[in-house]
């Protein structure tokens, strides 16, 4: 774990495990990752991604839902955080259960620098959303437009961005949500 000197987020180097507690029932503080981060931070990208740059294991990256937060889709961040390794790197993450992790194929492209911390872009964010199994297909449609209205997207760039990508699990499923997405807009 590396903590910038400017992170905005809270732990046990700071507070005891009892007072953090106490400030989270009170409602001061809400989880992030391994730390906590007070309520009332401005919601600028910027200080919510060095935020998460403290929590983030060498080399990872900020990905899916938590990348969708950070470029302003979501209001809430998700638990647990959403981080990424690039394929080939064998670290290995020291807490696993404060957030999740997983191993992509990813170009230095295909990552943007916000607050310090490595997210993957919006059209990345976009189109990993839309492959995400996991959320189910009015979630993915919803949080794919949230994106898409916060970066200036369309179905099309992402019709694009997916088919520039080869051997992805569930390319059907995410071209019929971008169908389904772009047949709501009209």
């Amino acid at each position: 774990m590396r903590t910038p000197p400017s992170s905005p987020l809270i732990g046990t180097a700071t507070l005891s495990i009892a007072e953090l507690s106490a400030a989270r029932l009170d409602g001061e503080l809400y989880p992030l990752a391994e730390m906590f981060c007070p309520v009332d931070l401005p919601p600028f990208p910027a200080s919510l991604a060095a935020g998460l740059a403290a929590a983030l294991p060498e080399h990872a990256f900020v990905e899916r839902l938590s990348a969708a937060w950070l470029h302003g889709a979501l209001a809430e961040p998700p638990q647990p955080p959403q981080f990424a390794l690039p394929a080939g790197i064998g670290a290995r993450p020291r807490r696993p259960r404060a957030y999740a992790m997983r191993q992509v194929v990813i170009a230095e492209r295909e990552l943007v620098l916000i607050g310090g911390c490595r997210v993957t872009t919006p059209t990345r964010t976009l189109v990993d959303v839309l492959l995400d199994d996991e959320l189910g297909t009015r979630r993915a449609i919803a949080v794919a437009a949230a994106i898409a209205a916060t970066a200036g997207l369309s179905p099309a760039v992402a019709r694009s961005a997916l088919r520039s990508r080869f051997r992805l699990p569930n390319t059907a499923m995410a071209e019929e949500r971008i169908r389904l997405w772009a047949a709501s807009r009209r």
